[in-house]
């Protein structure tokens, strides 16, 4: 019986199409009626029927041979209004039907309990989270609204840092993150020091966050994958926004151009200079801008998308003072995507890219930083086909082709420049099985590392198999259960010693050293206990049976920079939900372990948090009006201590002749590498925002508080002088946003 269905499996995975057959298919795209944006996640249903599907990404959806006769299919999605049509089934040529769905006024309860609630229970994946505007405008912010801030109140992810929204997931290294925006890779998605996300939160439509065990669609990085998808632009009429703020201000412009042609076009530009010197009366030598631009068409009964859309982003750190040296980031990406039906029942979405990275570090003659450059440039093509058959199981088909340039140089203190470049090919393909008879639902797949295996020796890391299943115990309760192996060819040069990584350059693993690889497994449970209350628990385990860390023990030139390694991250997750008329709860907390081995020595990375606890609240005083409160509780980051001091004479002084007693620069003596913990970190933050119409415009007027009863948050202690440096104390902003 076992050898049967073991037997069966595989041939649906190595022969799927076996399973076309005659019958008469509905499909079409759901689109919102006011801006005729797509619809992503949409139930489509047929009542009295088990028929049914979800809408993808692009708005698309597909049910297989339905019989002959008249129907009524019903289409829901948060949000929107639901609508009902009645279709006559005859013949043998596919049905079209186009939903379009009036928007409708939203509770956050909707959002966050009700419809994300039994939008996951039918996911077969254990460790993922679909977000959309109004989720992320539901965490308050200081001043602008950030997507990386936003899903770190999500269980598994940590920050190190107030002043920054780079994020770590279930024991990850901050490289071992994919990001994604319209299927193009992103190498540096944040802003200088990483305090905000190089994303204006405004023109992405939804992002999928996979903390874990992730389908076979993706690859490359170990950790996590965020996928961005961004708003195509109004194709009813033209829309503006325009938003203000102490540290930015931004305008966004989309509507229709020409006929079945519409365009999105952002920019955002740094105000915060300025404003520290008016009202604070204090220099900050740091700037930024990011801008985007993006023109769609669609075609063929709206089936069909075709886009091109451009970014660009920029940083400069000037100091006026001439030992402290000037920064310089540079972040661009273009891509073309084109997405529809290439045969009846396969769906394509196909991308080409361009992106790079330049990062430049003057050391303005400074003799205790030298200068350095970075660069990352990436051509390449991805595509994913997605197959529907009778038998309602999908097949998914890809491929990834690209060709990476790394160039890293660095100044030592004695003159000597080193420059690492690479130039290679990454080359992946994966084929995935979705199925879902009754009770029992099975996502399984194979992801094929091809540039590994002409890199290298190949090896684990290129065959990496994914399985999740998920299985419906009682009523609305799910068991899952989820294994993954990944593996990581580029990581970042960094110093874990860092406090903040101000310069992170991307480099391929050297040669004699395996690829990064890990291994995820993942058991979960999930359900709703009351209507208004769901839950989420879920216990990870990730082994990396390969790690590329940096030397610290490098004592002579011909010592690597990098050493192989080991490390395992462990933990357990819990997830509530409870949604009212009248208030809102979320609460995540998350209990785990992660340590790095590395030339014999075990330690705890910097990133590593014993507990983290996140409540959001949501009060609705009126109809315009919401309150809302976010506390956030977390166990203390590790450190290296610094035990003592010893001055060291440089060669400048040795050979100007040093007089007796002559000290050089300090240097300071640490103790083992991360024994020591900072303390417990807590924080309470509060936000207020008020919706308001002044025909033709709409806007909203919002107070935040940051650090609302100023607790004083280590941040780390200055190697130098042993001082205190705190996060962020009380800090009050307010914001503006129209819309027309």
């Amino acid at each position: 019986m076992r050898a049967r269905v073991f037997f069966r499996f595989v041939a649906a995975i190595v022969f799927p199409f076996f399973a076309l057959a005659q019958g008469v298919d509905i499909r079409g795209v759901v689109t919102d009626s006011t801006t005729g944006e797509r619809v992503p996640f949409a139930n489509i249903a047929i009542p009295g029927m088990n028929r049914g599907a979800g809408s993808n990404l692009q708005g698309f959806y597909l049910i297989t041979s339905a019989p002959q006769g008249r129907y009524q299919i019903k289409v829901s999605s948060i949000g929107y209004e639901t609508r009902t049509k009645t279709i006559d089934v005859f013949g043998f040529q596919a049905v079209v039907v186009n939903f379009q769905l009036p928007s409708k006024p939203v509770e956050f309860s909707e959002v966050m309990v009700t419809d994300v609630a039994k939008r996951e229970l039918t996911e077969i994946h254990t460790s993922v989270h679909v977000l959309d505007q109004r989720d992320i405008r539901a965490v308050p912010v200081a001043a602008m609204e950030d997507v990386f801030r936003s899903i770190r109140i999500l269980p598994g992810i940590v920050s190190t840092s107030d002043v920054n929204s780079q994020f770590y997931v279930r024991g990850g290294a901050g490289d071992q993150n994919l990001i994604l925006l319209d299927g193009m890779k992103i190498y540096n998605p944040y802003h200088a020091f990483g305090i905000f996300n190089i994303f204006d939160s405004d023109i992405i439509k939804t992002t999928e966050v996979y903390t874990g065990a992730f389908p076979a669609d993706f690859g490359g990085r170990l950790s996590s994958v965020v996928n961005m998808t961004t708003r195509d632009g109004r194709s009813k009429a033209l829309s503006g926004r325009a938003n203000i703020n102490f540290l930015s201000t931004k305008l966004q412009v989309d509507g229709p151009a020409i006929e079945g042609l519409t365009f999105l076009a952002s920019g955002r530009k740094s105000i915060f200079a300025e404003t520290f010197k008016k009202f604070l009366n204090k220099d900050l030598p740091l700037s930024f801008y990011d801008a985007f631009l993006k023109a769609t068409v669609q075609t063929g009964e709206g089936q069909g998308k075709y886009s091109f859309q451009t970014f660009m982003s920029g940083d400069n750190l000037r100091s006026s003072n001439p030992n402290e040296p000037d920064y310089v980031w540079r972040t661009g990406a273009v891509g073309f995507v084109a997405a529809g039906l290439i045969q009846d029942r396969v769906y394509v979405n196909a991308v080409g890219f361009d992106n790079s990275f330049v990062a430049e570090r003057d050391s303005k003659g400074s003799n205790q930083i030298t200068p350095a450059s970075t660069s990352v440039r990436e051509t390449g093509v991805r595509a994913n086909a997605t197959l529907y058959t009778d038998s309602h199981e999908l097949y998914f088909y890809g491929f990834e082709f690209s060709f990476p340039t790394l160039d890293y140089t660095v100044t030592n203190t004695f003159g000597v420049t080193k420059t690492v470049s690479s130039s290679f090919a990454e080359a992946s393909m994966w084929v995935r099985y979705q199925t879902a008879p009754s009770r029992f639902q099975a996502d399984a797949g194979i992801f094929l590392d091809l540039g590994g295996l002409l890199a290298r020796s190949g090896g684990l890391e290129v065959v990496q198999p994914r399985i999740n299943l998920s299985y419906g115990l009682w009523d609305n309760w799910k068991g899952k259960a989820s294994y993954g192996r990944f593996s990581q060819s580029v990581i970042t040069v960094n110093n874990e010693d860092d406090i903040i990584p101000i310069f992170d350059a991307w480099i391929q693993v050297p040669t004699e050293l395996r690829s990064e690889q890990a291994d995820h497994y993942v058991l979960g449970l999930e359900g709703n206990v009351l209507p208004s209350l769901s839950t989420n628990f879920q216990a990870y385990y990730k082994s990396y049976g390969s790690l590329v860390t940096y030397n610290r023990d490098k004592v002579d030139a011909l010592d690597p920079d990098y050493i192989g390694g080991t490390g395992k991250a462990y933990g357990v997750e819990s997830l509530i939900r409870y949604g009212s008329k009248i208030v809102d709860v979320y609460a995540a907390y998350t209990l785990g372990w992660t340590t790095i081995t590395s030339n014999g020595f075990t330690y705890f990375p910097r990133y590593d948090r014993r507990h983290t606890l996140n409540l959001l609240t949501v009060f609705h005083a009126a109809e315009a009006f919401d309150v809302t409160f976010r506390w956030e509780l977390g166990s203390g980051f590790p450190f290296t201590q610094t035990i003592g001091y010893y001055d060291r004479l440089g060669l400048q002084n040795i050979f100007r002749g040093s007089s007796l007693g002559e000290t050089g620069r300090p240097y300071a003596v640490l103790g083992p590498k991360n024994d020591a913990r900072l303390p417990t970190y807590h924080r309470l933050d509060a936000s207020a925002s008020y919706r308001f119409t002044l025909r033709p415009i709409t806007g909203t007027l919002g107070i935040q508080i940051v650090n609302v009863y100023n607790h004083k948050n280590v941040f780390y202690f200055d190697r130098k002088t042993g001082q205190q440096i705190d996060m962020l104390p009380f800090f009050p902003t307010a914001t503006l946003n129209i819309e027309y």
